[in-house]
């Protein structure tokens, strides 16, 4: 990741590390606290749909859960199935039971799926669209549209087969198909959590959408900030589209969590946009303050807590 971006942003940008961190050494004094401080809030907003989504869990062992799978999933490659075993172990050693765990992960990650890969894309190429409608951009972006419409389209057939699996009589169906490879108590078991899975997000939806929604427009502040921060100008809705670029590059599985390639797709979306490269590059570093060096350092910080605390008497099987 980091060899990835040490290399691509002064490719993509035109600037030398030299430059770059010349413009960041006449950065406001705010500007690393800022996206700091955005960074750790859009955090704990994606604990709240977490938390939401594992019935019964307490604030702070899903908060630990959470960051934990994050700081993995960016740490390292195929980092976020082993982010996710780490969230459910924390959540068992807080008492919580393996159905419910199961329940809340596969709640959670279609929120994010629907955020990250359906929302955010869509509202970038609105973003994109109005822009250019009003005349007011400069940015061509016809690969990375094709990208974004890959991704959104992906995305909601991945939906469209999940909603259809989800479905009882289907799911009744395929479990009837492996009569042999799954114990009738592993599928009843099974066929009774995806109830408790429906029920949440019939009646949850919007308590576990909005506050990761809320995390992806604290994100989007952090790239506001973060151009305002090297003295740049560059048209609010377009600020949209490049942040929703880079949640879409983030997508590809290069690096990471995507780490590095985004923000060095964002630096070459910013200087089409008439950004100096010195000054591109050093705003999507400062971004990368708040999309991976803060989920990063409490992904650190809540792994060693939940290795030291003690397992909560379990309150069921």
């Amino acid at each position: 990741m980091l060899v990835v971006l040490i290399w691509a942003l002064p490719w993509a940008t035109g600037a030398s590390w030299a430059q770059i961190f010349g413009t960041l050494a006449g950065a406001p004094v705010w500007a690393v606290p800022a996206v700091t401080l955005l960074g750790a809030a859009a955090l704990v907003l994606e604990t709240v749909t977490v938390r939401t989504a594992v019935t019964g869990s307490r604030y702070s062992s899903a908060l630990l859960g959470h960051t934990a799978s994050a700081g993995l999933g960016l740490a390292l490659p195929g980092g976020s199935v082993l982010g996710l075993g780490l969230m459910g172990w924390i959540l068992r050693r807080a008492g919580l039971t393996i159905p419910v765990i199961l329940t809340g992960i596969i709640a959670a990650s279609l929120v994010e799926m629907v955020t990250t890969s359906i929302l955010v894309p869509l509202l970038g190429l609105g973003a994109y669209a109005v822009s250019s409608t009003l005349g007011i951009t400069g940015l061509s972006l016809p690969g990375a549209l094709w990208a974004a419409l890959i991704a959104v389209l992906g995305a909601m057939v991945a939906l469209a087969l999940l909603v259809v699996v989800l479905r009882r009589g289907s799911l009744a169906g395929i479990l009837g198909r492996l009569d042999g490879l799954v114990p009738a108590h592993v599928a009843a078991g099974i066929l009774t959590q995806r109830n408790a899975l429906v029920e949440m997000l019939r009646q949850r939806p919007l308590m576990l959408l909005l506050p990761t929604l809320a995390a992806r427009a604290l994100q989007w502040t952090a790239l506001l900030l973060a151009i305002h921060a090297v003295g740049a100008d560059v048209p609010l809705l377009l600020t949209v589209a490049v942040f929703a670029l880079g949640r879409v590059i983030s997508l590809v599985p290069i690096t990471p969590g995507g780490a590095g390639i985004a923000e060095t797709v964002g630096a070459a979306a910013l200087v089409a946009l008439g950004v100096g490269a010195a000054d591109a590059a050093a705003a999507m570093l400062l971004m990368l303050v708040t999309t991976l060096v803060v989920p990063l350092v409490a992904g650190a910080v809540s792994t060693a807590i939940a290795f030291t605390l003690p397992a909560v008497p379990r309150r069921g099987a």
